[in-house]
């Protein structure tokens, strides 16, 4: 699929019309006025990236937030939106500059990194029971 700029709802296209796909593509670009959902409409997969926000309803979707929106590994939380919480449309989310693409090709920089971690480093972080 070819990446469009879309700036205006006539640009969104005809599959996804009157889908929640479109309502996310309406929310997030078009800055439609947020209404209350009473449960989720779709799954959206995206990066784990702080960077980046969305712009949608409570309760509109489910969330998984993954480096590199990789659902490998996320069988179980795709399953459980779509049997339990019924939902029928999915969306991958990418976006430019992401840090968790190749990360092979990161290994050394990511082993050193921690390597040069001071000892003790992290104990202050607490578990939220």
């Amino acid at each position: 699929m070819k990446i469009v700029k879309i700036t205006d709802a006539s640009q969104i296209p005809s599959e996804y019309t009157d889908t929640p796909i479109a309502e996310l593509i309406e929310y997030q670009n078009l800055g439609k006025e947020l209404h209350t959902c009473h449960s989720a409409r779709l799954l959206i997969g995206m990066c784990m990236d702080n960077r980046k926000q969305l712009r949608i309803p409570e309760n509109f979707a489910y969330i998984l937030r993954t480096g590199g929106a990789n659902l490998r590994n996320s069988e179980f939380k795709v399953s459980y939106a779509i049997v339990i919480g019924e939902v029928k449309h999915i969306a991958l989310i990418a976006h430019n500059n992401c840090g968790m693409i190749n990360l092979a090709s990161k290994k050394a920089q990511f082993i050193q990194g921690l390597c040069k971690m001071p000892a003790g480093a992290g104990k202050e972080l607490k578990s939220i029971s």
